[in-house]
């Protein structure tokens, strides 16, 4: 019989399993239901993975590093939710969870678990905007927190390039109005012009 886990150890599950619930390309596919039924408890179930991949141990020597905390998250959503995640957010969610660790073994955890379980509370419930658009196009996952950048690269499958690839669209689009030196507002077109108003 195991022994039960300690309270750091409870707050790093805790900070593990919000950092995840934030994630919004998780956030979508648990949404949408992309793993089918069991999407929120696959959630909770890669959580379990990470946390399981660090051990019980503190020692730092045998703890992953982020590059194999990414493409546990990568690969787990790929076969969990059938997503590639191609927006570079899975190496900011790894990072993140890197640093999880460090608290955990510098008595910090506590603190980052309430952060991260803050911002969990702080996007209960709104739902993850996004657009389908076609795969090549230059547009990535964007939410207000994470932004990714993507790169132009050619597809590697030829018939991938007509599917339709889920995007996130930024919440704040509009642009503060500008005013000239005459006082008069500049209306800003859909084109590369503009005209006074």
């Amino acid at each position: 019989m195991s022994a039960a886990p300690s309270e750091p150890q409870v707050f790093f599950a805790r900070a593990v399993i919000a950092r995840l619930a934030v994630w919004p390309v998780l956030r979508v596919a648990v949404d949408s239901g992309w793993g089918g039924p069991e999407s929120k408890q696959k959630r909770t179930w890669m959580a379990g993975e990470i946390i399981d991949a660090f051990g019980a141990s503190t020692g730092a020597a045998s703890d992953p590093d982020e590059t194999y905390i990414e493409e546990l998250l990568l690969q787990m959503m790929a076969d969990e939710f059938d997503c590639m995640v191609e927006d570079y957010s899975g190496e900011d969610v790894a990072r993140d969870i890197i640093r999880l660790r460090e608290d955990f073994k510098s008595s910090r955890i506590e603190e980052s678990m309430k952060h991260w379980e803050e911002r969990e509370r702080a996007i209960g419930g709104k739902k993850v905007e996004y657009t389908f658009t076609k795969k090549g196009d230059d547009t990535d996952w964007v939410d207000d927190d994470e932004e990714g950048s993507g790169e132009d690269g050619e597809d590697e499958n030829e018939e991938m390039e007509d599917e339709e690839v889920p995007q996130l669209i930024e919440h704040s689009q509009k642009k503060e109005p500008v005013i000239d030196e005459d006082g008069f507002t500049l209306v800003q077109g859909k084109g590369k012009g503009q005209r006074r108003g």
